[in-house]
């Protein structure tokens, strides 16, 4: 109930201040008052009955209410010529306002209101002072409640009940936090300023009258094709505009609910369900109610925790007003109520904006936040909103570049699966830091695409080869596809190829021109393959003339080794032919002599996961060879086939029994291949889960 008094303290003033603003239109035909405490009153009534909301309290916001305002405004001048009414003024102003809601459902319906969870916090905040702010300009605009800053008495007797309104509900409020301290001081102060002030100088809240109820739409007697032919286009330009903002200020209200107290809510649904009770009062002629920031905050400045009660106390005591409103709305001073306003202005700015900016983070949030505060304050919602967008594009961007370089590869840790001899392996080694490649993640827009290639830039020195890894990057544009032509072709005419890698699908076919590779395996097996041809030919031989063991014959008698060579079976594998079989039970080691292997997790060339690429002179199959355990992979022969010996265990322990010497040697290499391997495995996993 505290929580309750509070927002209503707020509402009170702002639904008069809004409402004698939004009707004034109506001025001259009936006591304008009646109509700005209907509307305060039933849809929020409405509202917090059918879209119950912990944490919310509901009532006309300051953009709707203003663009109320201008819509009637512009269907009076329209149907002036015909003699408008109050009610055919209220209908037709109902449907183009109930029009924009509709557009507000749609923003529901099409699932865009999720869009605003990337709204920056500097924003939201901006938002939330930005209404506060315009509260307190709005009264200070009308010389709280005198009309004009002209210095006479009025104004110094309104400026002085105004400013004593502040300072004692800031009193109050340090003497009893838990206390409703704006409606007591308004209440402390109206009382005696009445007594003491002279007769007819204050402004009132309302001129005296008897109970009014709400005028009726008057749908059929409207003048709809004189007002639609002159203000069409303004008023649905005006719908649009209160589609936008309001429903961007719900968002970002409800947004901070998530964030500061942990409510959370569907923000499509939350949208759908709001704009449709809109529709309905708008329809009947009322100024719509919505999740109201200032309220809301004002109620949980009280209660600390949401809840739904607060919204119920404060709908039943408004409509307890809006129905004994006309008994003392007369002896309430307008200036009392412009001290509420200024009040609850100012508590609408988040502290934190209050302070100076301590970091250097904290000091580029904290000049987003009052620029967006500034201009919602000066120019409106609008501009406000355009800010709010301009605002988080540069920081999705800044924040985009700062983390799209997940981590950079400039010293040859990293190389494919392709598995060569020992020698070939040591060359390439005190080469592979002329590769640079750099690991992106995020979405890779214009601008961030910008900031990789000014990052690429800066690491050219001593380079034959950039790779670009965009398995992470799950979203391109065609500006970044257009700045990574422009980089290949300058790095082209320094003789420095730039290679992109995990790019698949539509993605891959837009880069056709700039060699993309499936992973970022073959794109490293690419850039070897580069790097070997400045590698002496005879190093590249595939073993020794006359020699069919490579590194398995090192230290072997030549009459030993001719042995081992007789009695090893040598096999052509046509393109993509099987060689084994995941599973099998065969103990046979195979050694490459002729293209290549390609041992992976499916039965199909070219599918599953490539787990290694064997080159001549490389043995594989030694784990079934030496354990008997089942094949753990397929092997395929690569596309240019390949020439495959192979040795039986069997046959291996006969000749063992034979050349004992020589075969304690030959299961040394092959204990050394497997350390290799294992280490360039254990490499792969180390930097993977880096």
């Amino acid at each position: 109930m505290v929580g309750a008094a509070a927002a209503l303290a707020v509402t009170l003033p702002h639904a008069l201040g809004l409402g004698l603003i939004a009707f004034a239109p109506f001025a001259q035909l009936m006591p304008v008052s009646v109509l700005a405490l209907w509307s305060a009153a039933l849809p929020g009534a409405l509202m917090t009955l059918f879209a119950r909301a912990r944490g919310v309290v509901y009532a006309p916001s300051t953009a709707v209410a203003l663009l109320f305002g201008g819509m009637l405004t512009l269907v009076m001048q329209a149907g002036a010529g015909q003699g408008i009414t109050v009610g055919q003024a209220l209908a037709i102003t109902g449907l183009f306002v109930a029009l924009g809601f509709f557009m507000q459902w749609l923003i529901g319906r099409a699932r865009l209101a999720g869009l605003a969870r990337f709204i920056p916090l500097s924003v939201t905040q901006g938002f939330s002072a930005g209404v506060g702010l315009s509260l307190v300009l709005t009264q200070l605009h009308s010389a709280m409640g005198a009309g004009v800053w002209l210095w006479q008495s009025a104004l110094i007797w309104h400026l002085g009940i105004a400013c004593l309104v502040v300072l004692l509900s800031v009193v109050l409020q340090r003497l009893w936090p838990r206390f409703p301290s704006l409606l007591m001081a308004m209440l402390l102060v109206a009382v005696p300023a009445l007594w003491l002030a002279p007769a007819g100088l204050l402004q009132m809240a309302a001129t005296p009258h008897d109970l009014i109820l709400p005028p009726l739409p008057d749908w059929l007697g409207a003048p709809w094709w004189a007002v639609i032919r002159q203000a069409g286009v303004p008023l649905l330009t005006l719908s649009l505009l209160m589609a936008v903002v309001n429903g961007l200020e719900v968002l970002v209200f409800h947004q901070q609910l998530e964030t500061e107290h942990g409510v959370r809510a569907s923000p499509d649904e939350v949208l759908r369900r709001e704009s449709a009770l809109s529709a309905i009062c708008a329809l009947f002629g009322m100024i719509p109610a919505s999740t109201s920031t200032s309220r809301s905050r004002t109620a949980l400045a009280y209660t600390g925790t949401p809840t739904v009660r607060v919204g119920q106390w404060h709908a039943l005591v408004m409509l307890a007003v809006a129905l004994s409103g006309h008994l003392w709305l007369h002896w309430l001073p307008l200036a009392g109520l412009a001290g509420v306003l200024v009040m609850a202005g100012v508590r609408m700015v988040p502290a934190e904006m209050w302070h100076g900016p301590q970091r250097d983070l904290r000091r580029t949030a904290w000049w987003q936040s009052w620029l967006v505060a500034g201009l919602f304050a000066i120019a409106g919602g609008a501009m406000a909103l355009m800010a709010g967008l301009a605002v988080s594009t540069v920081v999705l961007l800044r924040t985009s570049g700062a983390h799209v370089i997940r981590r950079m590869h400039l010293h040859g840790e990293l190389r494919s699966r392709h598995i060569r001899r020992a020698d070939i392996e040591a060359w390439l080694a005190g080469r592979m830091n002329r590769v640079a490649v750099l690991e992106l993640q995020g979405i890779l827009s214009f601008g961030v695409a910008a900031l990789v290639v000014d990052q690429v830039r800066k690491h050219l020195e001593r380079r034959q080869c950039v790779i670009l890894d965009t398995s992470r990057v799950p979203s391109w544009d065609e500006t970044s596809y257009a700045r990574l032509r422009t980089l290949a072709h300058e790095l082209q005419d320094q003789g420095i190829a730039l290679l992109i890698s995990g790019v698949h699908g539509i993605h891959g076919q837009a880069m056709d021109d700039l060699q993309p590779f499936a992973d970022l395996d073959h794109a490293l097996e690419w850039a070897e393959a580069q790097l070997l041809l400045e590698c002496p030919l005879e190093a590249r031989l595939a073993e020794p003339i006359g020699s069919q063991l490579g590194e398995l014959g090192e230290d072997m008698t030549e009459q030993a080794r001719l042995a081992l060579e007789r009695v090893m079976v040598s096999h052509h594998y046509p393109a993509n032919a099987l060689i084994i079989r995941s599973g099998d039970q065969d103990r046979r080691l195979m050694l490459v002599q002729a293209g290549l292997v390609t041992l992976s997790t499916a039965e199909s060339p070219g599918k599953g996961l490539r787990l290694a690429s064997i080159g001549p002179g490389v043995v594989f199959g030694e784990m079934a060879f030496l354990n008997g355990i089942a094949r753990t992979a397929y092997a395929h022969a690569d596309a240019g086939g390949a020439r495959v010996c192979t040795l039986e265990w069997n046959t291996f322990k006969t000749w063992s029994q034979d050349h004992p010497e020589a075969a304690l040697g030959f299961m040394k290499q092959l204990a050394r291949i497997g350390i290799r391997r294992l280490g360039t495995t254990s490499q792969q996993l180390r930097a993977a889960m880096e």
